[in-house]
């Protein structure tokens, strides 16, 4: 027989229950994470700066001094941790009618939905990459805009205020994934990126990302996988993008920051980065930890209920753009 929950082995439920959010949390995919340097922060509020305008070695004279190299302050961006977080109760009827299916699925989604709306956020900034602004679940207006003041993918970016050319890292009409559009994205990064003083930097792609649209997966597949061109049409052709970038699929590029729900008009989107210069930052004052209640709170006097809780606090940002190429996809 099934043993009932009650006060006297509350402490060992905790135990359990804890060990069962923690499983849920880390079985959810976490996929967007990767676009990210993810560190710990003990502060509330901060700023990243760019600071990447520092100029080639000079000329040294014999007996000379050596000349003071031009150092320029690229953009910065403010961050300023959110907290986000929820709960579950298990009632009277789910612990003395040993109810474990159901307490059991409570805890597990509690920790998936921890893990959830981590992904959306973090994925979502790359959603909304071609935009200023989106409405996340709560009605919050959050701004995508990087450290020039436009949107994550622009056809005009500037690297310093200083300095008054642009370059673009949204591949022009934004086509399909294809071997046309790669060509095209690899040469914006080996002609468009430049540095606070105008110098052209090296920016070399590591990843392709797509959404999990079957078709787009499919033809990132072919392009990386396949020894043959794809687009040859007759055989010895060998396909140069075979192994040339890690592939990484967002479930959740494709989704809207309102509701979460599909959207088609993102399917299509896809993007090649420098994850080894990544420029997206995330700062986790608190990561999704689980909150049981005690012998002496969390345990409601009026209706018998055992409250659970998910809490996590964290801050999102991107400062420079050349890391990253991005096209809708949808050729406009």
């Amino acid at each position: 027989m099934s043993q009932l929950i009650n006060t006297t082995n509350f402490d060992d439920f905790v135990k359990n229950a804890t060990i069962k959010f923690r499983r849920a949390f880390n079985d959810f995919p976490k996929r967007a994470s990767q676009l990210y340097d993810v560190e710990g922060t003990s502060i509330i509020t901060g700023e990243e700066s760019s600071i990447d305008g520092f100029s080639v070695a000079k000329l040294k004279e014999e007996g000379g001094d050596f000349a003071y190299l031009n150092v320029d302050q690229g953009y910065n961006k403010t961050w300023t941790v959110y907290e986000v977080g929820g709960m579950t109760k298990i009632t009277w009827k789910m612990r003395v009618g040993m109810k474990y299916r159901d307490i059991n699925n409570r805890i597990n989604n509690l920790g998936r939905s921890a893990a959830k709306r981590m992904e959306w956020d973090l994925t979502h900034r790359f959603s909304y990459g071609h935009a200023a602004t989106y409405s996340d679940i709560d009605g919050t207006t959050v701004a995508t805009t990087v450290g020039d003041g436009f949107a994550l993918f622009y056809a005009s970016h500037r690297a310093s205020a200083a300095y008054s050319g642009t370059f673009r890292n949204v591949v022009a009409n934004n086509p399909l994934l294809s071997k046309g559009g790669i060509e095209a994205a690899e040469k914006l990064f080996a002609t468009q990126m430049i540095d606070a003083n105008g110098e052209t930097i090296m920016e070399e792609p590591t990843h392709l990302i797509v959404s999990n649209d079957p078709n787009t997966v499919n033809t990132a597949l072919e392009y990386l996988k396949s020894f043959g061109d794809p687009d040859g049409t007759h055989q010895g052709v060998y396909n140069v993008n075979k192994g040339k970038y890690t592939l990484i699929v967002l479930p959740y590029l494709a989704t809207t920051g309102s509701t979460g729900a599909y959207d088609s008009d993102k399917a299509k989107y896809w993007m090649l980065a420098n994850l080894s210069g990544t420029d997206a930052i995330c700062k986790i004052l608190q990561n999704p930890t689980f909150i049981p209640p005690t012998k002496n709170d969390g345990m409601e006097f009026e209706t018998m209920d055992w409250k659970f809780a998910c809490h996590a606090a964290y801050a999102l940002e991107i400062v420079r753009p050349q890391w990253v190429v991005g096209s809708k996809g949808d050729g406009s």
